[in-house]
Parts: C-alpha cells; structure tokens; sequence
C-alpha cells in the first residue's frame, strides 16, 4: 500500500514553509543535469535503489571544497521515502507510450520533479544551517569520493569512480576548478 495511505507510527516532519525553491544547489543540479551523460549514471544509481538527491548533495559540497553532513536529515528521508518515492512509483506505473495515460504521466512526472526540488531546497536549507559543514583540505576530486562514501555508503565504488569521473569532466567543461 502506497505511504501516503499508512497510519505511521511517527509523525512525518513537513519541510519548512520558507524553502527557497530556486537556491544555488538547484541551480548546480541543473547545470549537471544537462549533461545526458550525468542524468544517465544517477538515473542509473536510482533504479539500483540509491537516493539521488543525497548524491547530488555530495556533489555540490565537494564543489565548494566542503565536505557533506554525515547522515541526511530525518525530515528530508522520510519527505523522499514518503512523497518523492510514492510520485516515482506511480509513474512508473504509468504505461508508456499510451496517448491515454500520458497526460497523466507526464503530470505525474512534473510532480515528482517538484518533490525532488523540495527535496533540494530543504538540504539547501540545512546546508546554510548547519555550522558542522566545514572546510576541507582534500582536494575535490577527493573529498566528492568521500563525501559521496559519507552519504551514499551502499554505493557501488565503480558507480561510484563513474561519476566522480564524469563529475570531473563537466566541472572542466564548465571552467570550474577541480
């Protein structure tokens, strides 16, 4: 049965009201998710069960030469496992390629996509918050490794490597130091 419809036994933490949807962590996913290549591998990763909103996260902190919050917010979990997740199952449930069904999935899509920008903004949030998110003295190749191991430690090393890599290449496309 989908979450939205189950009595928890706790109190789902809603995200905050004052969220800035438009943030510079989502401006940073939007600028990686250009390129097909980066959509790919964390498309990838999800459908191996992994979380791509934390992924992203890691991402970002290593480009500004920080290193990620150890753990995910509670709040941000469940948002992800109780709305994102259930948006994404539904969609997925959603014929393909049937002109019937497709407005539908479409909106659906849209949704999904909105929960994960809520998602985004609410780690932007904690991100500003957080006084433990301090510098580091790996370089960024290194500390997007680490902070990728911190938040994600069921990722596979090779998917892992991946986008390092792959990281790596639109960070030096886009002018950016490594």
């Amino acid at each position: 049965m989908a979450a939205f419809y189950r009595k928890d036994p706790m109190p789902r933490q809603e995200p905050p009201d004052n969220l800035s949807l438009d943030n510079p962590l989502w401006q940073y996913v939007l600028t990686l998710w250009r390129h097909d290549g980066f959509a790919y591998q964390c498309l990838e990763a999800q459908n191996q069960g992994l979380a791509v909103t934390p992924l992203l996260v890691a991402l970002f902190c290593a480009a500004r030469d920080r290193q990620a919050p150890q753990t995910e917010p509670e709040g941000i979990h469940q948002w992800r496992t109780d709305v994102t997740a259930d948006l994404r199952a539904l969609r997925m449930n959603l014929p393909r390629g049937n002109d019937t069904t497709a407005p539908l999935r479409d909106t659906v899509k849209q949704a999904e996509l909105k929960a994960e920008q809520v998602e985004l903004a609410w780690w932007w949030q904690r991100l500003v918050d957080d006084g433990s998110v301090t510098q580091s003295g790996l370089s960024r190749t290194a500390l997007a490794r680490h902070n990728l191991g911190s938040l994600l430690p069921g990722l596979d090393p090779a998917t892992a490597a991946s986008l390092v890599e792959l990281w790596g290449e639109i960070k030096e496309a886009n002018g950016e130091p490594s």
